[in-house]
């Protein structure tokens, strides 16, 4: 990739859920992390320390912002919460597990995984509206950080939509980007344009970081 680095953005899917054992719909719910959870975002903090860390962003949900406080810890910095960052909301089904949903609303799912970008829950969003959402509050954040390296600790659904419109894949097709609870994505701008490093990796894939060419002063 042509022209000098800018900004760098490690984009993390929050750890594990309390209720991860039951596959629910969270969405906006606001669940907490369980402790297997709580041991993944430990490790990818030790692997972030000896990164230049300038801010650390999340949603406003608290799975993510406990992940964004570990993270940001042994770097003195203060998370910053932007609602804009939320998963997906699912209405009537938030919170409940895919038996629930199956239950309460048959055949709802079967049509859902068939018309993943327009698909909308009632009281809930479809992706094409997560993405109207989500994308100007993510192209804003990097904006302000043109030479920074930064934390983005969100979710599967706000992860795949901001990595599918960096690499311009359509969004009845953001399933095939696989992001596992702790999913670590390496996204590294030359000015505009990105280049994803990494996707879907663990905190051992987490790569060294950027060495930034020096300026020299002026003789």
């Amino acid at each position: 990739m042509n022209g000098k680095p800018s900004c760098r953005v490690y984009l993390i899917r929050h750890g594990e859920t309390a209720n991860a054992g039951q596959i629910c719909f969270n969405g906006h719910f606001d669940v907490g992390l369980s402790e297997g959870g709580q041991e993944q975002f430990r490790l990818i903090s030790q692997s972030l320390e000896s990164h230049p860390i300038h801010s650390v962003y999340s949603s406003d949900l608290i799975r993510t912002r406990t992940c964004a406080e570990i993270v940001a810890e042994p770097h003195g910095l203060k998370p910053i919460a932007h609602p804009e960052l939320r998963e997906l909301c699912f209405g009537e089904w938030e919170g409940l597990s895919v038996q629930e949903v199956n239950r309460k609303y048959p055949n709802e799912l079967e049509n859902r995984l068939k018309n993943i970008d327009t698909f909308s829950v009632k009281g809930g969003e479809s992706f094409h509206q997560l993405k109207d959402r989500v994308i100007p509050k993510f192209e804003e954040i990097v904006a302000d950080h043109p030479q920074d390296t930064i934390v983005m600790l969100v979710h599967g659904g706000v992860n795949r939509v901001i990595l599918g419109h960096l690499l311009g894949i359509p969004i009845n097709n953001i399933f095939r980007i696989q992001q596992e609870y702790g999913a670590v994505n390496v996204l590294q701008f030359y000015e505009d344009n990105a280049v994803a490093e990494l996707i879907g990796g663990t905190h051992h894939h987490i790569p060294a970081p950027l060495v930034r060419e020096k300026k020299l002063p002026i003789q």
